[in-house]
Formats: C-alpha cells, structure tokens, sequence
C-alpha cells in the first residue's frame, strides 16, 4: 500500500472531519475525561492536531493556557486559524528534538498512532514531551480494519491490554482505559466498508456535505451518545506520566 500524503489527506477532508459524528463522539468523551482529571495546563499540545478541531474542544471544556499543535502535514495551521498558538510540522515516527521535551502538561494524541508506520516512536515522542506527572489521554481503534480505514491510512488496529502494556513499560501509570462505541460505531464502520465508494466520494472527499448527509450525520451523533461505553472497536486511553 502506497504511503499517504497527508497534506493532500487534510486538504480533503476540510469539510467533513470536524463535522463527522465518529469524530465529534471522540470529542465529547476526551472533553468528558479531561473533566475528570485535576489538571490545569500551561502547556497542552495534540500530537497530529490535523485541522485543529480538537484543540478547539480542549479549550472549552478545561481551563488551560497555550495550545501547540504538531502534525506531518505542514498544511494544517490553515485550517485553524485562531486556535493554534504554536504549531510544529513533525513525523511523530522520529525523535522530537531535545528542546521540546519534558515541556507539556498535557498531550493528547487522538486517532493517530495507527496511522504511523513506527508506532513505537509515537509512544516514546509523547512519553518525551511530557514533563513528569504530565498527563495523556491516547484514543485509537480495535478490531478490524475496514475498506474506508485502509484507504484513510490505517495500518494497524490496537488490543486495548496491549496497547496499556506497552505505554506503562514507556513510563505512564494507566488512569482509564476502556472499548466503547458498541453497537452503533460498529454498524456505522461496516456501512462505510459496504458502501466505500460512495462514502470517499460524498464524505471524505467531499467539497460540501448534502442535506441528506448532514442527516445522517446528526442521527449517528444522538445514537453515539448512547452507545455502550464497555465494548465495541473505539479505545480510551488516560494515564499520567511517572
């Protein structure tokens, strides 16, 4: 499978990421776990910030001061104007550089590592921004990989005990960590694998979302809501640097 281009991934998806409901569910249950959490952050930064929609959230829902961003893409401040206070164009796959370690209260790392061909470097990156004590909330998926993942760059899909094991011998203490998203998340990735095709060219790649999708979109979200929060294929991850 050919790499993906990311600049051209994020020019793409423009009009339906933010607005997609998969992706406004992660948001609320980042939103509702970092309401948990005693943190007041100076530093917060998104390990592949994309278009900066995630940001956005965190700032609403707690307190916190600067928001930087990283991504592979350098194209991605423009999608963000006003919610990035700094932004760095980085591969999370090799070394982030000496000055920006131990620098953050706060990292989130959403739906990113199984896009990364060294997934092990994106654990040890974050593990190394964080100052000690920092914390980290990781969300990614389990289970199969459907037709709609493998074309927006999924190459591998996470067992959460794995996935735990191997952030706490990188030095975290797992807070939370849990599969939700059942029945309703399932059934919307099977739709998407069924229907690909249709899906790439009225979703992912589209310059403008029709009244039919924005339909669909705002009855994926309310079912989302209320989805069981102990299985299906969406992981939660919240630990604390030690």
């Amino acid at each position: 499978m050919a790499a993906t281009d990311y600049t051209e991934y994020w020019s793409a998806l423009r009009v339906s990421h933010a607005a997609h409901p998969a992706n406004r569910f992660r948001y609320e249950l980042i939103a509702a776990e970092l309401k948990k959490l005693p943190i007041r952050p100076e530093r917060v930064v998104d390990c592949g910030c994309g278009d900066g929609s995630l940001l956005a959230i965190i700032r609403s829902a707690i307190p916190c001061g600067r928001l930087h961003g990283m991504d592979i893409a350098a194209n991605v401040p423009a999608s963000a104007p006003g919610v990035l206070d700094q932004f760095r164009q980085q591969d999370l796959g090799t070394p982030i550089p000496e000055s920006m370690r131990g620098q953050y209260d706060l990292a989130v790392c959403s739906e990113v590592i199984e896009h990364v061909p060294n997934d092990n470097g994106v654990i040890e990156n974050v593990a190394g921004l964080l100052a000690p004590q920092g914390w980290l909330v990781l969300t990614t998926q389990t289970g199969n990989i459907y037709k709609t993942e493998q074309f927006l760059g999924h190459l591998r899909h996470y067992r959460l005990e794995e996935l735990c094991a191997r952030l706490s011998q990188a030095g975290f203490r797992i807070i939370r960590a849990y599969r939700c998203g059942w029945p309703f998340l399932n059934m919307q990735k099977i739709a998407a694998h069924v229907f690909q095709g249709t899906v790439q060219k009225k979703v992912v790649q589209a310059t403008s979302l029709s009244l039919p999708i924005r339909i669909a979109f705002a009855i994926l979200e309310q079912l989302y809501r209320v989805s069981w929060r102990g299985y299906g294929p969406q992981l939660m991850i919240v630990a604390q640097k030690i």
